[in-house]
């Protein structure tokens, strides 16, 4: 098993302590690479900037996120040279979303996620990761139209995926055979985002395309305790990720939030043999 952990820019001092805790807390799982967030239009630029220099003088293989959205691609490019003079050798490449209404090329800028990749591989010879959606894009027209969209960002030069989260572990293991029929064969990493809060969760993904199953909705709702719905949050991350190893996708993406109880939570039980192996060995 490999892991990673995607952190973002803190807004103040209080998001800044909780930051430095979940990255001190997480750092000793040896992830593959810590991935620092960027705001749509460059908003939170320098926080992005700061951000992933922490990340760098704790001596973790640092991915900063880099967009299309809202900038041309002289400034784009310039964006991309700061963060390598700072020491980072991985961008996560993405389209980005306007921060207010639907998303509009700029018109100097690079269109869409393929096109920022190919703008990187000009010079950049590092890793670059980009998004992928096994419930499909939002804005997609069909499943197979953003299956070859995803295939334009491979060719153009991405080496590996990381997905957006999704509960639902049948969709995820179908989407990974659809890679595979498309001829999509660079490494896929799975996003986890473990449950800190079901509500919040259930909105957020409304507007994202992700979807929370009934089922796992009920659960929570059967709970009252804190502790219950923490103990919970990891046993469901748990399932899903033990299935996905059993099914050979073992590389995971830890969405944090910038907390690290959940994560830290989630891989110190698999680190462990499930119990049903332990009574048998």
């Amino acid at each position: 098993m490999q892991v990673s952990f995607e952190f973002f820019p803190p807004r103040d001092n209080a998001g800044q302590s909780s930051l430095d805790n979940a990255v001190q807390q997480l750092q000793v799982w040896q992830p593959q690479f810590a991935s620092m967030t960027y705001g749509a239009g460059g908003t939170s630029q320098q926080e992005s900037f700061a951000g992933a220099q922490k990340l760098l003088a704790r001596d973790l293989a640092t991915a900063s996120h880099i967009t299309c959205v809202g900038a041309d691609r002289e400034t784009v490019q310039a964006t991309a040279k700061q963060f390598v003079a700072q020491g980072v050798d991985h961008f996560v490449a993405l389209r980005g979303d306007s921060p207010d209404g639907p998303y509009v090329p700029h018109p100097q800028g690079y269109a869409y996620a393929n096109d920022l990749v190919a703008g990187l591989r000009e010079w950049f010879t590092g890793t670059i990761s980009v998004a992928a959606y096994p419930e499909i894009h939002p804005q997609a027209l069909s499943g197979a139209k953003d299956l070859a969209f995803l295939k334009a960002k491979m060719d153009a030069g991405a080496d590996q995926i990381i997905t957006q989260y999704c509960y639902n572990t049948d969709t995820l293991l179908a989407f990974a055979e659809n890679l595979q029929k498309v001829g999509i064969t660079q490494p896929l990493l799975v996003g986890i985002m473990p449950i800190h809060d079901i509500a919040a969760v259930q909105r957020f993904s409304a507007r994202c395309g992700a979807t929370v199953p009934q089922s796992i909705g009920d659960r929570f709702a059967a709970l009252e305790q804190t502790q219950d719905k923490v103990k919970l949050a990891i046993d469901i991350a748990v399932e899903q990720c033990r299935q996905l190893m059993e099914n050979g996708l073992d590389q995971f993406h830890f969405y944090t939030l910038n907390r690290s109880t959940l994560t830290a939570g989630v891989l110190a039980t698999l680190e462990q043999p499930p119990v049903n192996m332990a009574l048998s060995a």
